[in-house]
């Protein structure tokens, strides 16, 4: 809809239905993701943004990962009975869900936090940096298009790795990729500074000595998750339900959005890393994430820790 045109337009261009199409129109107008003049119809500023497929931040991805999670509302009463539905990490961090979560880091939570770590001197001394369980890797490549010195390695299951691939590649951008499972497996070493964000295992107390282990001395630790806070019960009821819908491989999810077993609590959590690390600062969510979207996938009170080795 770049052009105008009429509802009557679109619907024999489209082969539309006329009455349904002019009611669409009508409706995407109230909406503002249309403009409506004289009659005829063409994209808001907001739609060519976000919705049009060429667009640096189509979100079209994450428009998928939502009718997703409807399904998965469609099939509650069977879940009540039975129990979780039983998904691996490759598979639920599978095309859409990874893509999605690239989308929406790109409309200004991965600005903002590689507008934190760039604030690091070390960030611009460091020779190594590990985004560990990067995913998709736009923060990998953010970090290496802002400082081409460095070398930047992204871990993750090799399944995942995949797709990191295809961002690095579209970025321009000379990734070292390393498969593995972070439970199991070495990190590497030789580290100069390690990113670590959205991950299940961020709030876990055994990866502290593994990622100390990995870094140089003196390096530094990024962690960005989203913490409970002592006595906190639920952030939100609707998420903990959803939440509680499908169940890991991997490790096993508590009954509270973004939760697991054996996490830490953010006091207790500070407490346990502070025997590797010495504590710098901590970064509320205000200040580096984007906009709440009342999903999985929002900011939800993450906060960064900044950490150095001990």
């Amino acid at each position: 809809m770049e052009t105008p045109r009429t509802a009557e337009e679109l619907a024999r261009e489209q082969q539309l239905h006329p009455v349904i199409t002019a009611n669409l129109c009508r409706l995407l107008a109230q909406l503002g993701l249309l403009e409506e003049q004289r009659g005829s119809y063409r994209n808001a500023p907001i739609s060519s943004l976000y919705l049009r497929s060429d667009a640096p931040l189509n979100q079209a991805s994450v428009l998928l990962t939502l009718l997703g999670t409807f399904a998965l509302w469609d099939r509650l009463p069977e879940m009540a009975r039975q129990g979780p539905l039983p998904v691996t990490e490759e598979v639920f961090f599978g095309e859409d869900h990874i893509h999605a979560l690239a989308a929406e880091a790109l409309c200004g939570e991965l600005q903002r936090t590689v507008r934190v770590v760039a604030e690091l001197p070390e960030f611009w001394r460091a020779g190594k940096l590990l985004d560990l369980g990067g995913g998709h890797g736009v923060y990998a490549v953010a970090f290496a298009k802002l400082n081409p010195e460095l070398q930047v390695f992204v871990y993750d299951l090799p399944a995942v790795l995949e797709k990191t691939a295809r961002y690095a590649a579209k970025y321009g951008v000379n990734l070292n990729l390393i498969g593995g499972d972070l439970w199991q497996d070495g990190l590497g070493e030789g580290y100069d500074l390690v990113f670590f964000a959205y991950n299940p295992g961020g709030k876990n107390p055994a990866l502290i000595p593994k990622i100390h282990a990995c870094l140089r001395p003196g390096g530094i630790f990024v962690s960005k998750h989203c913490f409970y806070t002592w006595g906190e019960g639920s952030k939100s009821a609707l998420l903990d339900l959803e939440w509680s819908l499908t169940s890991f491989a991997r490790v096993t999810k508590a009954g509270r959005v973004y939760g697991f077993a054996d996490d830490l609590s953010y006091e207790d959590y500070l407490v346990c890393l502070s025997q590797y690390f010495a504590v710098e600062k901590t970064v509320e969510a205000p200040f580096f994430a984007g906009p709440s979207l009342g999903k999985i996938g929002d900011a939800l009170d993450s906060r960064m820790i900044v950490a150095r080795k001990k």
